[in-house]
């Protein structure tokens, strides 16, 4: 028997032809397969010929979040990018964003409804998703008016009844605070240090001190660190100083690759500040 035209007998004892370029090729498979088995394998074959495995066409999709952080300062409004890929209608889906809590979504659609009233309460009114772009299987999240507490790995969820898959998308929240002031401050006992004070800063930046030769003496400084209402940090560093040591910087920077601030110190001997 040639494989460029195969006669394929049904149940009812009537014949098939097929060439080979009219079958599919998880059908020629089976062709292979037919030629070593015998009747009962030639049954099996006209009904796999007739039915074509289309499985993976229908079901092969997933969920695509982004492999880079977004990263924005508070205050702004931001997209988490997710798709599905192939590009498919996810308008008829269930389509859920969760941080932590899968029962507590930060946004939740089902029903071709927005569902705001399930969603976790610290989102409430800062969340949407596009109606046009869900066509397309683009789930992308809107979140308005970013806070420090958004910051966090995201997970976006969509389920078409059968199966469902997810992707990730992380939120990095970053805000520069303003340029470090320096004065004086005396302790009880009258040992004089400088204060390096600066404000409005997330995540929580590092305070770096040096003195006139560029030597690091952060180590022989003291930090504490405020957070306000907004969730804001505000930082302030001691560091004893000597008359000999007249000139000090204190650098605030930040810990996500952003821009750094730096104030110096000149010290005369009468303790006069300069402020460059």
């Amino acid at each position: 028997m040639s494989l460029s035209s195969i006669h394929l007998q049904g149940i009812t004892g009537g014949h098939l032809l097929y060439t080979a370029d009219q079958l599919l090729p998880a059908t020629r498979i089976f062709i292979h397969r037919e030629m070593k088995m015998g009747f009962l394998g030639r049954t099996c074959l006209t009904v796999l010929s007739l039915l074509p495995a289309v499985s993976t066409q229908t079901g092969g999709w997933r969920v695509v979040g982004s492999d880079q952080p977004v990263i924005a300062e508070p205050g702004e409004d931001v997209i988490l990018p997710c798709y599905i890929s192939p590009s498919i209608s996810a308008v008829d889906m269930e389509l859920r964003w969760f941080r932590d809590a899968f029962e507590k979504p930060v946004h939740l659609y089902r029903f071709q409804k927005n569902l705001l009233g399930t969603q976790a309460r610290a989102y409430r009114g800062r969340t949407a998703l596009s109606p046009s772009a869900l066509q397309t299987g683009n789930i992308s999240l809107l979140v308005r008016n970013l806070r420090p507490s958004d910051r966090g790995v995201y997970t976006c969820l969509a389920d078409d009844g059968i199966r469902y898959e997810e992707g990730q998308t992380e939120v990095k929240v970053t805000a520069l605070g303003t340029q470090p002031s320096i004065s004086m401050d005396f302790t009880q006992g009258e040992q004089t240090r400088l204060v390096c004070r600066s404000e409005g800063w997330y995540p929580e930046p590092e305070v770096i001190w040096r003195d006139r030769d560029g030597n690091y003496v952060t180590s022989l400084s003291n930090t504490t660190v405020q957070r306000d209402s907004q969730g804001l940090l505000s930082v302030s560093s001691y560091i004893e100083i000597k008359q000999q040591s007249n000139v000090l910087s204190c650098l605030v920077r930040s810990k996500i690759p952003k821009p750094d601030w730096e104030s110096k110190l000149h010290i005369s001997s009468e303790y006069h500040i300069f402020l460059d």
